[in-house]
């Protein structure tokens, strides 16, 4: 199909679905000794001047971008779809000038670098992204040749028989530093990774959890510093749950406390408590791949106590700690009467009215040993590939080729180039107040934990325990509730890989 024909049949199909894009949305939101690091570029250190040492030798700053293969690919179109444009979290993969805005134009030459490299044309269809990619594989057009879209939509996508597996792309290496090593990890089901944790957008990034801190408060009610704790290796869940009850303050004496008038020690979202759970080596779901199943763990003995001490911070009893309303809380931190606001990286671009000096820092883990800990994303925004994509040359053959080099050549310039812009001037130069921050930041993002429950649709589980935490309830009966349809829903979608095997 030629680049006029595939570009007037993406503008029928976006037509067709406005009524559609219309009506409905999504949320862009979306775990010490690293296990996995994923692509994050160590700062380089200077060497001393002056020293009359002759300099080593070191590798190309852009040793990945000039390794990675370039051929022609002929002025071919390569088209991706996401869904509408979000300002606050980027599920940009391009833009379509520059502006001045470091990030934004950084990404702009990147793509148009990588263009006149490969001799293409790369263009990107805003609104109803995994709908367009439905009806592009289902009606055999093969119009989108890959979306970019969240993780919590992979599962409905895979049982539909949309996805194809990036893995069986011959031309990509997904050891590389610029496919997300983290993602591979927990993500990957009977030898396949449908989530293209490609460095290419940078959702994955912002949407990693993070506790906001207000440094004030912290000076007020001398307090341990959070970062402190972290360096000497004792931040805990106790430790953290203790400092709510410190700084828990009826403010106007009524006997109540709320998000609108008293200080809290804990506001924002609480992420099923997977941050919690991922910093102190634990999972509720993990994929065994020796036996080719999905495993709950809600009644392993760990996992148990961990839940515990969860839930003295998360459960109804607890008055320091309100996740009610989450622009109520946000408001509470920007006002200086919340200790901590657990919120998403990305959301430092909503905290630019805050008065007070603050930090981030990691969630606390269970207890001061070293353990498989991770840092975890929320329902990051990934790449999904169809199973049927045009044949543009005619050589026969579905472009998979092709795609699989243009996405090469992204992840390997993203790397090189535009990462530490992204890193250096969107989320540390203009969020962070402080160079501790900074360098939390980099730590949490070398080794991010992915969900393998947010990712394959198994939303209820985690609403089980969900509810079982905030209850203070054992998680015996949660556990037998959940049990039959996890394993419903999980059996579901091994035979759906199955069918795909056995099909190519």
């Amino acid at each position: 199909m030629n680049r006029m024909k595939k570009t007037l049949a993406l503008t029928l199909s976006l037509l067709m679905l406005l009524p559609a894009f219309a009506s409905c949305g999504e949320s862009a939101e979306n775990a010490d000794e690293p296990a996995v690091e994923n692509a994050v570029p160590e700062a380089e250190n200077p060497s001393a001047e002056g020293s009359g040492e002759a300099e080593e030798e070191t590798e190309s700053p852009t040793a990945r971008w000039d390794a990675v293969a370039k051929p022609d690919l002929g002025g071919m179109d390569i088209v991706a779809t996401t869904n509408d444009f979000d300002s606050n979290f980027y599920n940009v993969l391009d833009w379509d000038e520059t502006s001045g805005d470091g990030l934004k134009d950084a990404m702009y030459n990147r793509n148009r670098a990588v263009e006149s490299a490969l001799d293409c044309k790369f263009t990107v269809v805003y609104g109803g992204g995994t709908s367009i990619l439905e009806q592009s594989a289902r009606s055999g057009s093969g119009d989108v040749d890959f979306a970019y879209n969240l993780v919590s939509a992979g599962g409905g996508l895979l049982q539909k028989g949309i996805l194809a597996p990036f893995n069986m792309l011959d031309n990509i290496d997904m050891t590389k530093p610029y496919w997300d090593q983290g993602a591979q990890k927990y993500l990957k089901i009977l030898g396949k990774m449908y989530f293209g944790f490609v460095d290419f957008g940078f959702d994955h990034y912002d949407s990693l959890a993070v506790l906001f801190y207000n440094g004030k408060i912290v000076t007020d009610y001398q307090l341990d510093d959070p970062q402190e704790l972290v360096l000497e290796d004792t931040w805990t869940i106790d430790r953290m749950a203790s400092m709510l009850d410190q700084v828990l303050t009826d403010v106007n004496g009524d006997g109540k406390y709320t998000l609108a008038d008293d200080v809290l020690g804990l506001t924002g979202r609480e992420y099923w408590f997977q941050p919690f759970l991922n910093r102190s080596g634990e999972y509720l779901v993990t994929w065994n791949e020796q036996d080719g199943e999905f495993i709950l763990h809600m009644m392993d003995d760990r996992f148990v106590r961990v839940s515990e001490a969860i839930s003295a911070i998360y459960g109804e009893q607890n008055k320091a700690t309100d996740f009610s309303d989450y622009d109520k809380g946000r408001i509470a931190f920007s006002d200086g009467r919340s200790l901590f606001y657990s919120r998403l990286l990305g959301d430092f671009r909503q905290l630019r009215e805050v008065e007070d000096d603050y930090g981030v820092v990691c969630f606390p883990r269970y207890s001061e040993e070293i353990g498989d800990s991770s840092y975890f994303v929320k329902n990051p925004t990934t790449l999904y590939l169809p199973t049927v994509v045009c044949d543009t040359n005619g050589d026969g053959k579905q472009d998979y080729d092709e795609i699989g080099v243009f996405l090469e050549a992204e992840g390997a310039y993203t790397y090189d180039h535009t990462l530490d812009v992204y890193l250096e001037t969107t989320v540390i130069g203009k969020g962070m107040r402080d160079e501790k921050s900074a360098d939390m930041v980099r730590l949490m993002m070398k080794n991010r934990s992915f969900d393998l429950c947010e990712a394959f649709s198994l939303h209820d589980v985690m609403d089980i325990y969900r509810g079982c935490i905030i209850k203070n309830e054992g998680l015996a009966s949660g556990e037998a509730k959940a049990k039959k349809m996890f394993d419903k829903l999980t059996d579901k979608i091994v035979k759906k890989i199955q069918e795909f095997d056995e099909g190519n």
